[in-house]
């Protein structure tokens, strides 16, 4: 596993998908399989009217994503395509000042607890 001008490479025959940005600027390009299951672990620990910041996130995913390279990198580039694609939101904390918190929208919610694959 490496990173490559932007794009994380596992194995070389390994398909890429290239990930949207919220703010419609060119995402990057990563592994299938590593964005299903960062994808899965995010729409997983995001409950419905629980506080998830992106640093408990990433917190959270180095120790169950192991097995992947840079998980910090993967999870905020996977992310900003859930946002992108309208499945997360950020919104200001309510308990904490100057924090945001992700949540599910609508169409994260129809999603949870279900397989990610609209890649498949």
């Amino acid at each position: 596993m490496s990173l490559i001008n932007g794009i994380l490479l596992m194995e070389v025959n390994n398909e890429l998908i290239e990930t949207r940005h919220p703010r419609k600027s060119k995402g990057v390009k990563i592994e299938k399989e590593a964005y299903t299951a960062v994808a899965n672990f995010i729409l997983r620990q995001i409950k419905d009217g629980d506080d998830v910041t992106l640093g408990t996130l990433i917190a959270l995913a180095e120790k169950m994503l192991s097995m992947y390279a840079d998980v910090p990198w993967l999870v905020y580039h996977v992310k900003l395509d859930l946002e992108a694609r309208g499945f997360i939101r950020l919104i200001p904390s309510r308990v904490q000042r100057n924090t945001f918190v992700l949540r599910l929208t609508a169409v994260g919610n129809r999603h949870k607890g279900q397989p990610f694959s609209f890649f498949q």
